[in-house]
């Protein structure tokens, strides 16, 4: 299938054509309207909740080439690189709050992940026309609520996408090749293609990923309404990183080598993703009516290890244990995703548009597993010793799960001044999970596990806001919005190694924000301010059984507060100046860890207290341009006891770009600083290890890319 992307890029490149300057003209007319919070066309300001849009335009501009460099420059959001689902992949933190399924990831209006986890390592950044990011839950509209946010990718439409052809070279021995373009119309039908390939490097030994990915789009006018098909498909060849920040209890192992890469030989976190988009769209008599129907297949292949926090307290011979340092696993796992909705978005009056509808969003996914321990020493390299890899235990696991709703959401300008947005969701979910367990560490294998469970829920969720203009002069205003959210949404499955089927209720949210927008000096300055809490309940923790053992259970409670400050002043001569500032207070309210120790009052680990950006753009048409964006992340604690934590640091980004005539010339350095902090936890480094044992990967070293791209 990789070669049929290949060949996708070469037709992208050899098929490309002109594009003139009113594409450039009509996307800057869109930098102040969003279609995240309301689906339809709205201006940013009226709408009562945090939203960034970052322009494809600037994304080119800084080499951003993932979600950390894309959101580097958005208020409150720490976008970390990599973690368990490999480093091309992210898990983005917003309000302080850093879980795979806490936000909501959109591409081109349909939920990416389905009805799991975002599938964060499938986004590529390649001729994206902007990014939409809203802070705060999203409860009505999109199937797959958020607690925290939601990031919508957004493609250029078919028939309107900017013809390229780039080539780059990187550190690391990074290579890639990208294209896109508008194909030859077909009568009344338009369609596009945009295809790449890319090979990144990492400083760790034996860390990289390959990525072949091709976006098909296109429309065509029906006469009673407008067809749109898009089919994505993404192959993401991994080789994981195996080098993380070691805690074992309260020992921080700071000696191990900082780029050593300690899974198993041959490890690999493949990724076969292919989905496919239809749409249908017209106009009736009771407004403009929509129709969506997404299927999504991923296929993820796996080899990998951790070290054991105890790795190399005893010599392999020393009679201590088994003798093994770190554990592993085989994993084969396949998903299915299907996502429909169907809306109607009508004007009952002049200044009042309604929009109500039905979705479903279904996922099925399986798994099978091998476990098993193996021998590496303090280099990273693993050694044949005995017992290894032998097939210690055999996991299979599945899970079925669908979202029902109804939904509505009114949008009423009360008056000129007043804008009120609600919207309410009821929800209907239903899931059923299966598991088995063999262990097989004994003369003969034994049956350890084999159940079932299941749960369905009913629940209403929703969401009301408003603004109010309370100044106008010109081009500055001074606008005033407040919102209230309230969302649920059933705790995560990350197919891990193991048979735990255990369906708990579904965690909810409950928030409220606060806050003010404004653009001063004739529309030049743009300032978004805003204070939030979160209470969010039912969340995983564990409780005692009558055996004496800690398992999980639901009732955690926690809580998350604080302030966001985002500005942008748009100077003479193609200057940007962009700054931010948040100060989040994420803390237990009701948690006993896996240990049933009480942490309530503590703070959650690897939540930053502040967060903070600074960038630099300049951006004329052509000749020199560039950028330079530093990011700075506060202290954070590394466990749930809070007995040790770790200190702040800062990144670097800068490009250095030479527009002439259809050419650009592009050099990106990344992470400029030497810092390789710890950004994110392995939830997966716990579950295979022993107790108390946890895994932080770390930043990644600095880097730079060169890029030469042709514009047709």
């Amino acid at each position: 299938m990789k070669y049929l992307v290949v060949s996708a890029l070469c037709v992208a490149i050899s098929l490309s054509r002109s594009v003139g300057a009113e594409q450039y003209e009509a996307e800057a007319s869109r930098e102040t309207l969003e279609i995240t919070a309301t689906r339809v066309p709205e201006e940013v300001e009226k709408v009562p909740a945090s939203i960034t849009i970052v322009t494809g335009e600037e994304l080119r501009l800084r080499g951003a080439n993932d979600l950390r460099t894309a959101l580097s420059l958005v208020a409150g959001v720490e976008g970390t690189p990599g973690g368990d689902s490999g480093p091309a992949g992210s898990v983005p933190a917003l309000w302080g709050l850093r879980e795979a399924d806490a936000f909501l990831l959109v591409v081109d209006g349909v939920p990416w992940g389905g009805a799991f986890n975002p599938a964060t390592p499938s986004i590529d950044m390649t001729n994206v026309e902007r990014i939409e990011v809203l802070r705060g839950a999203a409860p009505t509209i999109y199937g797959a609520t958020s607690f925290v946010g939601v990031i919508q990718v957004i493609h250029y439409s078919a028939g309107s996408t900017p013809s390229f052809a780039a080539l780059s070279a990187a550190s690391y021995g990074g290579v890639a090749a990208s294209g896109a373009a508008d194909l030859p119309d077909v009568s009344s039908y338009h369609h596009s293609l945009t295809a790449n390939f890319e090979k990144r490097g990492y400083a760790e030994d034996r860390t990289e990923y390959q990525r072949y990915h091709a976006l098909y789009r296109g429309q065509s006018d029906l006469g009673f309404g407008t067809f749109h098909v898009d089919g994505d498909i993404s192959i993401l060849p991994q080789d994981p990183s195996g080098n993380m920040l070691l805690l074992d209890g309260t020992t921080l192992h700071t000696e191990l080598p900082i780029d050593a890469n300690y899974n198993p030989a041959g490890a690999k976190l493949d990724q076969q993703r292919y989905a496919l988009n239809l749409g249908l769209d017209g106009t009736a008599s009771l407004g403009n009516w929509s129709v969506t129907l997404s299927a999504t297949r991923t296929l993820n292949d796996v080899l990998r290890g951790f070290l054991r926090g105890n790795a190399f307290a005893d010599p392999p011979d020393a009679g201590v244990g088994d003798g093994f340092q770190a554990d592993g696993y085989t994993q084969s796992t396949a998903i299915t995703d299907i996502y429909f909705d169907a809306h109607l978005a009508s004007t009952p009056a002049p200044n009042m548009h309604l929009m109500y509808g039905v979705d479903y969003l279904y996922g099925y996914g399986a798994e099978n597993a091998i476990n098993f321990g193996y021998c590496v020493d303090g280099g990273g390299h693993e050694y044949a010793c005995d017992g290894a890899h032998h097939s210690d235990e055999l996991v299979y696991s599945d899970d079925q799960r669908g979202f029902a709703g109804a939904y509505a959401q009114l949008d009423w300008q009360v008056s000129p001044t007043v804008d009120v947005l609600a919207g309410i969701r009821l929800n209907h979910t239903r899931e059923t999970a299966d598991g088995v367990a063999i262990d097989n560490t004994g003369a003969a294998p034994v049956l350890a596990f084999d159940g079932s469970d299941e749960r369905t829920t009913t629940r209403l969720s929703g969401m009301v806001g408003a603004s109010w203009r309370s100044w106008a002069s010109g081009n500055d205003n001074l606008i005033w919005y407040a919102d209230y959210r309230n969302s649920f949404k059933p705790l995560a499955i990350d197919f891990g190694p193991e048979a735990e089927v255990d369906i708990l209720e579904p965690e909810t949210g409950v928030s409220v924000e606060l806050g003010a927008k404004s653009e001063l000096l004739n529309g030049h300055l743009s300032l978004d301010a805003s204070i939030f809490r979160m209470d969010f309940r039912n969340g995983l923790t564990f409780t005692q059984d009558a055996s004496g053992e800690f398992g999980p259970a639901n009732g955690g409670k926690s809580r998350f507060e604080g302030f966001e400050v985002e500005a942008r002043l748009r100077m003479a001569n193609d200057w940007q100046l962009a700054a931010n500032y948040a100060q989040h207070n994420a803390r237990f309210v009701d948690f006993i860890n896996d240990g049933g120790l009480d942490v309530s009052g503590n703070r959650i680990e690897m939540s930053p207290h502040q967060l903070a950006s600074l960038g630099l753009l300049y951006a004329p048409a052509s000749g020199l341009s560039g950028s330079l964006v530093a990011n700075y992340i506060g202290s954070r604690e590394l466990d749930l006891e809070n007995l040790l934590s770790t200190g702040s640091y800062t990144t670097l980004d800068a490009s250095l770009n030479y527009t002439l005539g259809h050419y650009r010339l592009q050099l990106t350095g990344y992470n400029l600083t030497k810092f390789r902090d710890p950004v994110a936890a392995s939830e997966l480094n716990e579950s295979v290890t022993v107790t108390q044992t946890a895994g932080y990967y770390r930043l990644p070293a600095r880097s730079a890319r060169f890029e030469v791209r042709y514009g047709f």
